[in-house]
């Protein structure tokens, strides 16, 4: 029952895509090529927008949110902009002086209003995922792993500032340049399947409910979407975020592009997309855990897992084929949602 239903819900996402393909949410790559889909996709009043907006296409606006992650206290300076040397090429068109005053400030902005406090994060680190039981067939704020910051939430309010009202508490979003930024960047994250699904695992490696939404989870059976999950000698959550080569966001495939076009516009009012699709995530999660079992590596404490994968080639085709599979509905909904902004 569980195949059969992510068999529809996965062909009712995308009409008629059927075109899987063959190694950080999505990194630079991925994010790129979600970029440009929705560039190929925009009507002459979004694309006039965009470019008004932030000066470049959404391609290369798309990995402004992580960039800002490396915004960080230095002491005796404030915040500064510390570039990570992995991804250098990737921030190289925000590190003006100009692009650094406006990631600190945004940093500044959002660094310590959410709640509960994101312990050793920043909140607006919270603000690219959220984590999901995938025992649930959606998305719903009464659920472990959502909150007031997560994905779901900043993505709400980013489309609320695109339509010319503020941003609800805690997010601060300036302007709509800023909102475009965090759309061009989150509608990617959002359908990266472990940035909304997660398992929380007991002792055994079963799946586990983590409880309600507001009370605390207990760290030994959360795996973080993966990310205390080790596979193939780095973590599951990481083997997610890097896509096939082939999928080059500056020569996308053709039938990309045509299974994009093909995408069915989201149902209901804008307001309403980021939970769709995240509740999409969800169903899409449990296909990416599929076919996996986990066992613990010691003595229970966090990050203590090993995911068990019995056919190896069989899962990375998987997981390949999900992958395009998302980047081309990210792609597709990111321009359906600007073009229905600005007609």
């Amino acid at each position: 029952m569980r195949k059969i239903l992510l068999l529809a819900m996965s062909a009712l996402a995308l009409g008629v895509l059927g075109c899987p393909a063959v190694a950080v949410a999505f990194g630079p790559q991925g994010h790129e090529v979600v970029g440009a889909v929705a560039d190929r996709l925009l009507r002459p009043p979004a694309r006039a927008r965009v470019q008004a907006l932030l000066g470049m296409p959404l391609r290369l606006a798309s990995t402004w949110a992580d960039c800002v992650k490396d915004v960080m206290p230095v002491a005796g300076q404030g915040l500064s902009y510390q570039p990570d040397a992995r991804f250098v090429d990737a921030c190289r068109r925000f590190d003006t002086p100009a692009g650094r005053a406006r990631m600190q400030s945004f940093v500044a902005r959002n660094w310590s209003r959410c709640t509960p406090a994101a312990s050793a994060q920043a909140c607006h680190k919270t603000y690219h995922y959220a984590d999901v039981a995938i025992q649930h067939d959606h998305y719903d704020r009464a659920f472990a792993g959502t909150s007031d910051h997560d994905v779901v939430s900043v993505l709400d309010a980013a489309i609320a500032v695109l339509q010319g009202r503020p941003a609800p508490a805690p997010v601060d979003i300036q302007d709509q340049t800023e909102a475009l930024l965090l759309l061009a960047h989150l509608v990617g994250d959002v359908h990266q399947p472990l940035h909304v699904g997660s398992v929380y695992l007991d002792n055994d490696g079963q799946l586990v409910d983590p409880g309600p939404s507001g009370q605390p989870v207990d760290r030994r059976i959360d795996t973080r979407g993966g990310n205390a999950i080790e596979d193939g000698g780095t973590n599951l959550h990481a083997q997610w975020d890097v896509i096939p080569a082939s999928l080059d966001p500056l020569a996308l495939p053709a039938a990309m592009l045509k299974a994009a076009r093909a995408v069915a516009a989201t149902p209901g009012p804008q307001a309403q997309w980021p939970t769709r699709w995240a509740s999409e995530s969800v169903i899409a999660a449990r296909e990416a855990y599929g076919g996996l079992t986990f066992t613990r590596t010691g003595a229970a404490r966090p990050g203590n897992w090993v995911a068990v994968v019995t056919d190896r080639p069989a899962h990375e085709a998987r997981r390949a084929a999900l992958q395009e599979r998302q980047l081309t509905l990210a792609g597709a909904r990111l321009a359906q949602l600007l073009n229905s902004v600005w007609r």
